[in-house]
Formats: C-alpha cells, structure tokens, sequence
C-alpha cells in the first residue's frame, strides 16, 4: 500500500510541477471578412478594411495574437477574392494554422422618409474554434448613429456614409469580441488566480484527438492511467467513428492543458512505460506511434548431427 502511494504521488510531481511556470496557449486569431451574401460590403471595401483594422486594434490592445491573413497566405492562396463561403475560410484558417476564426459581415442600412435620408450599418458574426468546430459565440452590433446622405443617392453615397461610422463600428465589435475571448482565455491562464498549487490549468476546455498507433489493450489500460492525472483534464471516451483495433485506438480527450505541455506529457509517459515511440501533433490531433523491436530469428545448430 505504501509503495502505491509513493508511487502515485511520484506520477502527479512528474506531470503537474513541471507546469507551475507554464501559461495556457494564447490562441492564433485571424479576422475574415464573410460577404458571399450580395447585400453585405464586399471585403475589397475601403470600408470593410477600416472596420476589419478598428476590429484589429482593439482585440490587440487586449493582448491578443491577431494574424494578417494576408501576410500569411500571399505565398500560398489566391489573393483579392471576395464573396467567400465559409468553407473557404475555414480552409485558409487550417492552412494557416490559426486557432480562433473571427468571422464577419457588414450590411448597410437605409432608412428613409419624406423628409431625409439616414444610413447606418448592421455587423452580425461568429466566433470559430477552428481546428474542433466548437462555436464560441455570436455577435451583432448596429451603432446608434447615423450619418445623412443627399438625395438621390447613390451606392457609393451609403458606402461613403457607413465608412465615417466605421471607427465606431469596429470598436464597438471589437470590445465584444475582446470580452467573450476573455472568456475562454482569462489573463495569466485562470479567472480566479490559478488552480491549486499554483498550476495554471484554467484555459478553454478543448476537445483534442489522440491517436495510439501499434498499442495493445493491456498498453491502453496504463496509458489511461496516465492521460487521466495531467493538468487540465476533464474526460475521455473512445472516438465513436474511428476504427478501433486491438492495436490502434482513437479517443475524445477534453482537456484546457495547451499542446506543447501534452506533448511534452505524452514523451514522459513513454518513457515511464518503457516503450519506444513517435509523438506527432497537428492543430487539435496527437498521434503516438509506438515502435516495436525486431525479432531476430537465428539458424538451429546441427552439431549433434
């Protein structure tokens, strides 16, 4: 019994401590501009970049890693397109290895009367977790003010006048975003000063994939142990439309530990099973390979003969 204890308590000091200088992962952010649908500003709009830039800075200020799309793709992906699906953005974000993908429309609104002519705007979004689907919120604003354009007016006359109210459009979007990121990613990793001990464990819960290539079943009952006692773990379960073998396994692993400590985890556990292996990550999906040794087989001695 007092060998088990020590046991486990060397286990928890191997995979815990470690962490205590460690933050969560601060999340790759991209903002995309969503104007398949005809009535919205197209995203080669002098206004929708000023919008997109308001949305920028102020996510920025908060601290957060926001990525040009641009400046991240210019070599790899057909620039200038616009009235793109969300499939499109979706792919661009995986290719660029974003995490979290702001995605948003700008539609004008015209109010008109007898007596004048007044144009505000409308901007409705979502937040994306890219790499497991997740949705992590939607947003819309409509500022309460307006600007007023002649009569008659033209297309250009209302992009004219939503472009003076871009500013306010953007910062306001973007103070919305900036809080419901806050959310998920609190400062310094926890909302409420960190876990116990100190361990910094409190980042968004994320569901990952994990891959365990050429291990048995009786491997998988000590590797459960193991995944069970990292930091931020919250549940597993075998992954549902995965083929699973009796040597290949495929789990749902919700966890908020950020990816270079559960890599870091998975290397340790190998060596504490006495197993070699590959630990290969991919946005949401840790793949372990185990390596086998070769068998040497030997010729029998024909000496008694």
């Amino acid at each position: 019994m007092r060998k088990t204890i020590l046991l486990l308590i060397a286990m928890i000091s191997f995979f815990v401590v470690p962490s205590l200088a460690l933050a969560t992962d601060l999340p790759r952010v991209m903002i995309v501009g969503e104007d398949i649908d005809n009535d919205t500003i197209p995203r080669d709009s002098r206004v929708f970049k000023r919008v997109l830039n308001s949305i920028s800075n102020e996510l920025v200020n908060r601290g957060f890693d926001v990525r040009d799309e641009t400046a991240l793709t210019h070599q790899t992906h057909v620039q200038g397109r616009i009235r793109r699906n969300d499939a499109e953005l979706i792919q661009i974000a995986k290719d660029a290895g974003i995490d979290v993908l702001v995605i948003f429309s700008i539609y004008p609104n015209v109010k008109s009367n007898a007596n004048s002519v007044r144009v505000t705007a409308r901007v409705e979004g979502r937040l994306l977790s890219v790499w497991d689907g997740a949705r992590m919120g939607n947003f819309e604003s409509e500022p309460q003010q307006y600007q007023l354009v002649p009569r008659p007016y033209s297309r250009n006359d209302v992009l004219e006048a939503v472009g003076k109210l871009s500013k306010i459009i953007g910062a306001d979007v973007g103070a919305v975003l900036g809080d419901r990121l806050e959310q998920y990613h609190p400062e310094g990793g926890s909302s409420d000063g960190g876990s116990a001990g100190g361990v910094s464990s409190a980042g968004r819960l994320m569901e990952w994939t994990l891959i365990f290539d050429g291990f048995t079943d009786t491997d998988m009952l000590d590797v459960e142990d193991y995944i069970t006692i990292y930091t931020g773990y919250d549940s597993h379960r075998p992954k549902s439309n995965a083929l699973n073998t009796s040597s290949h396994h495929e789990y749902w692993y919700k966890s908020s530990i950020d990816s270079a400590h559960l890599k870091r985890n998975m290397v340790r556990m190998l060596k504490k099973m006495n197993m070699k292996g590959r630990v290969y990550i991919s946005g949401n999906e840790l793949k372990i390979v185990k390596q086998h040794s070769v068998r040497q087989r030997t010729k029998k001695s024909n000496d008694g003969w």
